[in-house]
């Protein structure tokens, strides 16, 4: 028995295939810009893909490079409602640089993690993990084997913002 809920952040327009292999197998997803600030910008939304392992969505990240460098996985215990979830994988879509900054940030980019992760501290891990158990990358994404499983180092997930310091945010808008 799986104890684990995964949910996939895909990155929709550089992977607009996604949609439609959701809808033709049957796999829940939805927008993630949806119910939020950035709702004004839903047709340039990530999507949040609930998966199981095995199914389409699964072999897609595991075997397509496309799919594994516009996306991240969250791991999540499975005790925890959907809504909850959702308001976890919703709350990094801005994050606030120490400075007071809000900056847009694609957390479901591999690239984007593995370049801000040297630089977060356990605390900051813990906010980006939000209520996820773990954060895996795609065995396609160069580098990411000894990141994957980046696990949350809380023994209570909370939903916390993750604020970044002024020369992070400075890195991340380069």
């Amino acid at each position: 028995m799986d104890d684990t809920q995964r949910y996939l952040v895909v990155d929709a327009i550089r992977v607009p295939e996604a949609a439609p292999l959701c809808a033709r197998e049957n796999i829940e997803y939805g927008k993630l810009y949806l119910g939020t600030p950035w709702q004004a910008q839903i047709d340039n939304s990530p999507l949040w893909i609930g998966f199981r392992e095995n199914d389409a969505v699964w072999q897609q990240w595991q075997s397509d490079k496309r799919w594994a460098d516009s996306s991240l996985c969250f791991e999540f215990d499975s005790m925890l409602s959907q809504s909850d979830v959702i308001a976890s994988l919703q709350q990094h879509i801005t994050i606030t640089s120490e400075d007071g900054r809000l900056l847009l940030f694609r957390f479901y980019s591999p690239k984007t993690l593995i370049n801000i992760l040297p630089h977060l501290d356990s605390a900051q891990i813990s906010a980006l993990c939000g209520l996820a158990c773990e954060l895996r990358f795609s065995p396609l994404v160069p580098g990411a084997e000894a990141l994957s499983p980046l696990t949350n180092p809380s023994d209570s997930p909370t939903l916390t913002p993750l604020m970044i310091s002024k020369a992070l945010a400075e890195e991340l808008l380069s």
